[in-house]
């Protein structure tokens, strides 16, 4: 994934933050901090990343205290607005498009931060009857799904899988593994089973849990969403850590080269990369009394636009 091109003479691109975040009493210092996100802000993750940042370079620096912003975004959007000198920092979801950006000039740093996870769920009463043990693979489970909607596209009541069809992670994930069994049902002729439906990850679940239909969502949306959403649905496979699952999503910060606030956004990232600071709230970040995410694997040192 290539982003657009990026234009160093260009202003900077305005977008409106989703949300800001200060610590109290603090009610109106300068934003100096933007930061693309998608799932990850609307669990509230990037929230706590910010304030625990925030009272660190405080109490560390003795510097007046100052706001970070949430701009609402998917992993594409995110590779734009850095093009776009919108943002400092973009969290993504694309080792092999995160490395084009740091070759295309777009960043100059890409870090992992965190390890969230996939997961396939559908309605309870699974009409595709798809596998609970646990054994089946993720190919094999989609592989079950695709035949079913098929043998019910004509049906009255037809088995469909949800899509959000937006180029976020999740759909450019899903995408993979539809190719991955040798199926497009986005190509023409259009799939009439593959719901095309383009929101942020927790429309797109209510929606998926309203209609009653099979579809992608990562670990931390699913905790996050209200709970009769996940009792109207079921997991039937959830990623775990080990770097060869398909359904492992990794997180990653990319810091634009063109920053206004380069300084800062390193130390913010140097700051998510530490034991004490950024690790400890992604291995304890809790939601509904489950902690949504994994920390970061060992470092094998720093990858900048010099390594890869």
């Amino acid at each position: 994934m290539a982003s657009i091109f990026l234009k160093p003479n260009h202003p900077p691109h305005y977008i409106e933050a989703t949300e800001a975040y200060r610590i109290a009493p603090d009610t109106d210092s300068p934003i100096k901090l933007r930061i693309a996100s998608g799932g990850a802000g609307q669990s509230g993750l990037i929230r706590t990343f910010a304030e625990g940042f925030i009272k660190h370079h405080v109490k560390t620096t003795g510097a007046a205290p100052f706001a970070i912003a949430w701009m609402a975004s998917d992993t594409t959007m995110s590779f734009n607005s850095l093009a776009l000198k919108a943002v400092d920092i973009s969290i993504t979801y694309h080792p092999v498009a995160e490395k084009t950006a740091i070759q295309q000039g777009i960043a100059d740093r890409r870090e992992y931060i965190w390890q969230d996870h996939w997961m396939l769920v559908g309605p309870k009463s699974n009409p595709a009857n798809l596998s609970t043990t646990g054994s089946a693979s993720i190919y094999d489970l989609f592989t079950q799904l695709f035949r079913a909607c098929i043998e019910t596209q004509n049906a009255k009541t037809p088995i469909r899988f949800l899509s959000r069809y937006d180029k976020s992670a999740a759909n450019i994930k899903e995408s993979y593994l539809w190719t991955a069994i040798g199926q497009t049902p986005w190509s023409y002729p259009h799939s009439s089973w593959y719901h095309t439906y383009v929101d942020f990850p927790f429309r797109a679940l209510e929606v998926a849990a309203l209609l009653g239909e099979y579809s992608l969502v990562d670990k931390g949306t699913w905790w996050s969403v209200e709970p009769w959403i996940r009792e109207k649905l079921m997991i039937f496979k959830l990623g775990g850590d080990d770097e060869d699952d398909p359904l492992l999503n990794p997180a990653h910060a990319l810091v634009s080269s063109k920053s206004d606030n380069k300084e800062l956004a390193h130390e913010f990232v140097d700051w998510l990369t530490s034991e004490d600071g950024g690790q400890e709230v992604a291995r304890t970040f809790i939601k509904n009394g489950v902690v949504l995410y994994s920390a970061a694997p060992p470092r094998k040192g720093l990858l900048s636009n010099s390594k890869l």
